[in-house]
């Protein structure tokens, strides 16, 4: 769930396929026809047949699987701010939590309770300067919190400047995909449980609501060692995810689905002679035919012209000017007229 699916078109680009949302199955190659086996060529004079068909090769298409989770809230941060404590707080998510950068090195999702209502938090890794760029796996971090509905903004209350840290994430977020930092956040601050933080809560605040402008976000402090402050942040979450509408895919724009293996014809058949004297039967049904057949058994070559005789194209091939001993080729056998 929440893989994006592209395939290679002939031009070897990546062209989107699908977004796995549901668990509706989704057919992305055709499987060929099955071969018809002896029986099917059995007639009262024929009760022994060596013909059989080989089945159709199916289709052959190149993947690209891209997986982006799905989750309602992000919880974004640089490293070691907290993000860790607070998802394993909030939910049942074990992840790791250390006093050094880089603990969490994948997206960890954990569903969040309260009361009546539950969402789902993800916990993207801290993300660097750069990341937009691949720094720090900055592009592996950031395509998993593109489906965020809402983003949790942490900032270390203890950082050397949470403001400039606070620009920093939203740079990243711009750079990777505009959309993302269009979307609305939580600011909040971590650490309050630290007598500096709670000191200068204050004047961080008033910095922090400068550097938002018109987004309109609010800025909340917690601790998200002690608890304090996390069950009136999980209220406004639920709060801000009430008004947000559930993202969903445009059906218009996705390729009708495929439930059943198309419908294909018999294919045209035609006779010719090429310029070298070969003369070539073009048929679908004769090239799976002879692509089976061993073509150095009499029975064998005896029940080929039997088929080509029930299409006609002996007769063709005849007209053609046809003659014993003159070669014929099936796709990519050739057999001796006889």
């Amino acid at each position: 769930m929440g893989t994006v699916v592209y395939r290679m078109n002939e031009e070897g680009e990546k062209e989107y396929l699908d977004d796995i949302t549901s668990e509706t199955p989704r057919l992305v190659a055709v499987g060929g026809r099955g071969g018809w086996g002896n029986t099917r060529f059995a007639t009262p004079t024929n009760q022994e047949p060596v013909l059989a068909q080989r089945g159709e090769k199916g289709e052959k298409v190149v993947l690209f699987l891209e997986l982006k989770l799905l989750a309602d809230v992000g919880l974004l941060a640089k490293p070691n701010a907290g993000k860790s404590t607070l998802i394993s707080m909030c939910s049942a998510a074990k992840a790791k939590v250390a006093d050094y950068p880089f603990t969490t090195v994948e997206p960890v999702l954990g569903v969040v309770n309260m009361g009546n209502n539950d969402f789902v938090m993800m916990e993207v890794p801290g993300l660097l300067e750069g990341a937009h760029d691949g720094i720090g796996l900055g592009h592996e971090f950031l395509r998993h919190a593109e489906r965020a509905r809402l983003y949790v903004h942490m900032l270390d209350g203890l950082s050397e400047d949470p403001v400039e840290d606070y620009r920093m994430i939203n740079q990243e977020l711009e750079q990777f995909n505009p959309e993302m930092a269009a979307k609305p956040q939580l600011v909040v601050v971590n650490k309050l449980d630290v007598t500096e933080v709670r000191e200068y809560q204050e004047m961080l605040t008033e910095q922090l609501l400068d550097a938002i402008g018109d987004k309109g976000s609010s800025v909340h402090f917690i601790s998200a060692a002690t608890g304090e402050g996390v069950d009136t942040l999980l209220g406004n979450i639920i709060g801000a995810l009430a008004e947000l509408p559930k993202e969903e895919i445009d059906a218009s724009l996705l390729p009708e689905p495929m439930h059943s293996r198309p419908q294909r014809s018999a294919g045209r058949e035609a006779v010719w002679r090429a310029s070298n004297g070969v003369f070539v039967v073009e048929s679908e049904m004769m090239e799976r035919l002879t692509a089976m057949a061993d073509t150095r058994d009499q029975r064998v070559l005896l029940q080929l012209w039997r088929e080509m005789r029930k299409t006609s194209l002996a007769d063709r091939l005849i007209d053609a000017g046809i003659e014993a001993g003159d070669t014929i080729r099936f796709g990519k056998v050739e057999l001796t007229w006889f």
